[in-house]
């Protein structure tokens, strides 16, 4: 079985675009979603990057869909905007077949060459060693969070570049979180560990709970509180699967 990432794009004086990769391999890494035909019927050129494709317009609302083959088990893990520079802009929010809404985004994305739309996915299951997955968005940065979650633990997310929230965030206001995991029964189904994400300041006080949001689904924010973040500070999960 294959499992595909779509997303749809509306900018603002109106255009759509449908972006579409068949075959995206699982886990935190993620793949390019390029513009997509399938069956000719579409008005837009396949196999461009978005930015490319689209240069010159405003991107203000998206979906995305994990899908998988004659399964309904894949989650998105995360989906986003990048610039030239492979920094993140802003996260997309979806989620699996027949949950996803077409929203606004945290901030518009006026595409050019180099902006390019990315995806990942997991699939669900009852097990340890998933993928916890946090977007922090501030109108100053944006930034995506992960970790393969070890049970009991407490085990520190990091983003692309391997960088702590602290470290690529300092002195930044958080404003959305949106926290994401692909187990079927939740993140602390045993109750031995954390039933949300924490971010903790260096010495271990909590500065926010995440509780995942729309259980795994990840159209609304975890959390909409400001929070201050500073560069020691850690965000973490500790499960119990």
């Amino acid at each position: 079985m294959t499992t595909g990432i779509t997303i749809g794009l509306r900018f603002s004086d109106g255009t759509i675009a449908y972006l579409q990769n068949d075959d995206v391999a699982t886990g935190s890494a993620g793949e390019e979603i390029l513009t997509a035909n399938q069956g000719g019927d579409l008005s837009q050129t396949s196999g461009i990057s978005v930015g490319q494709a689209y240069t010159g317009k405003m991107c203000t609302h998206a979906f995305v869909i994990a899908q998988t083959q004659n399964a309904t088990t894949a989650r998105l893990l995360w989906a986003n905007f990048r610039g030239p520079d492979g920094a993140i802009i802003v996260p997309m929010q979806g989620g699996i077949l027949g949950n996803a809404q077409f929203l606004p985004l945290y901030k518009p994305v006026m595409m050019q060459t180099g902006v390019v739309a990315y995806g990942a996915w997991q699939a669900a299951s009852d097990s340890a060693g998933l993928i916890a997955s946090v977007d922090v968005c501030s109108p100053a940065k944006c930034d995506n969070f992960f970790v393969v979650a070890v049970d009991g633990t407490n085990t520190e997310l990091k983003n692309k570049d391997n960088a702590t929230i602290g470290q690529s965030m300092n002195g930044i206001v958080g404003q959305q979180f949106w926290a994401r995991y692909a187990g079927t029964l939740g993140l602390n189904e045993n109750l031995g560990g954390v039933s949300a994400i924490t971010i903790s300041a260096p010495d271990g006080a909590m500065k926010m709970l995440l509780p995942l949001a729309t259980g795994t689904i990840g159209n609304t924010p975890s959390a909409t509180i400001p929070v201050r973040i500073n560069q020691n500070d850690s965000m973490f999960v500790n499960t119990d699967t």
